[in-house]
């Protein structure tokens, strides 16, 4: 098929700003787009954050680059929107919930106003240690921004969902791209994608934590490219 008029849509996790994905390579012939999920919906649901992913691209198909949560909206849209949603790319995430590290704990911390020493704390997961300080306070800005209701709203809905119980796309091409070093999230996590997406291909990198898109955002856009290629073979 012809990838010429695919739409590259992002999808950040959780309290993270589309800005994260600002430095991930797009080839030049796609446009590209970051979603601004959490304040797009109320209340704040994989399927209404779907919905604002596919809308992004008007009415072109596309292909979704989704983070953490942003992943599990990804992977909805594409159960709801199979003649848009053309492929994925997922990075550390997984299609349920029951083995991230931290989920309990955020849940009952998110009520309004949630303390920014909070806030840091969530964002020092995202990242290793030694990270740019600069992260962290863009993190800690746009969470306190956006809120601790839409984080709730849309972690609750999340921690409630295995996406396998939506069945399986077998001939949808997925890239999954895991970080070795995220304590959030496994690499049995990245796997289990393949009991969704069969023909999911899975890299696990060593180097990198929680946040692909700012750690190494060459290794992401690289992930895009081996997505567009499977489409255009």
């Amino acid at each position: 098929m012809s990838t010429e008029d695919l739409v590259v849509v992002f999808l950040p996790g959780t309290h993270l700003s589309p800005a994260s994905f600002a430095e991930v390579p797009v080839p030049s012939r796609h446009e590209a787009v970051s979603v601004a999920w959490m304040e797009q919906e109320r209340p704040c649901t994989l399927a209404a954050a779907a919905r604002s992913a596919v809308n992004a691209a008007g009415q072109a198909r596309c292909v979704l680059v989704g983070h953490s949560t942003g992943a599990a909206i990804a992977a909805t849209a594409a159960f709801a929107f199979p003649q848009q949603v053309r492929g994925l790319v997922l990075l550390d995430s997984g299609p349920d919930m029951r083995g991230h590290s931290s989920i309990d704990s955020m849940l009952t911390e998110l009520e309004d106003p949630v303390p920014d020493e909070v806030l840091l704390r969530h964002a020092r997961r995202n990242v290793p240690d030694g990270s740019p300080q600069e992260w962290l306070d863009r993190m800690v800005e746009y969470a306190r921004r956006v809120g601790g209701a839409p984080a709730a709203e849309v972690l609750t809905d999340q921690a409630a969902t295995d996406l396998r119980d939506h069945g399986t796309l077998p001939d949808l091409p997925v890239e999954v791209f895991h970080g070795g070093l995220d304590p959030k999230r496994s690499p049995d996590d990245a796997a289990a994608w393949r009991d969704v997406f069969p023909r999911a291909h899975v890299v696990v990198d060593q180097s990198v934590g929680h946040t692909p898109q700012l750690e190494a955002p060459t290794a992401v856009g690289a992930a895009l490219q081996r997505l567009l290629q499977r489409l255009s073979a």
